[in-house]
């Protein structure tokens, strides 16, 4: 098993979403690396598919309202380092990111959801295009999205335009 890098050819794809558990990405996107296909876990693998120069949008749910409230950039290289979990020594990814900035609004899921059929279009488009899994930061219906339960996920060029149309932060796309 392996990531479906649908994004390889295209270098403007260049957009994640991170959840960390507590807000805060820290130095570097850290996640366990996959030893076989039964412990495969996309989320954690996309970490070394990102690059240096990307930009990372923070999920945020220690916000008083959780919702997209951050973003910062991959600054790398990509490296491993070993981890102690339950007394065994395992290999992580290791990405080393830039602070974060605040956005001056949030992003919420309620705001998310006002848009909801335009998201949904972005992320039918992007299927409708590959073959294969995605990895989208956001799960269901226009009324019911809620963010993938995922650390780690590809957020499409497409969708990084839509969210700066309609919230008002500018990036170079």
């Amino acid at each position: 098993m392996g990531i479906n890098d649908w994004w390889r050819d295209h270098p403007e794809e260049r957009y994640w979403m991170i959840a960390p558990s507590r807000g805060v990405v820290g130095e570097a996107l850290s996640a366990p690396v996959s030893a076989d296909d039964r412990r495969f876990e996309w989320s954690h693998e996309l970490v070394g598919h990102t690059q240096p120069g990307d930009t990372i949008f923070v999920w945020d749910r220690t916000l008083a309202t959780p919702g997209i409230g951050a973003w910062g950039r991959i600054l790398g290289p990509l490296g491993t380092d070993e981890r102690m979990r339950h007394g065994d020594s395992l290999p992580h990814w290791r990405m080393p990111v830039s602070d974060t900035l605040r956005l001056a609004s949030p992003i919420s899921l309620t705001a998310l959801r006002r848009i909801g059929s335009d998201i949904v279009s972005v992320r039918d488009a992007i299927e409708g295009l590959t073959d294969g899994p995605v990895y989208f930061p956001f799960i269901g219906g226009p009324d019911t999205l809620v963010p993938a339960p995922a650390y780690l996920t590809k957020m499409p060029r497409d969708l990084v335009a839509l969210l700066s149309s309609r919230f008002g932060f500018e990036f170079a796309l």
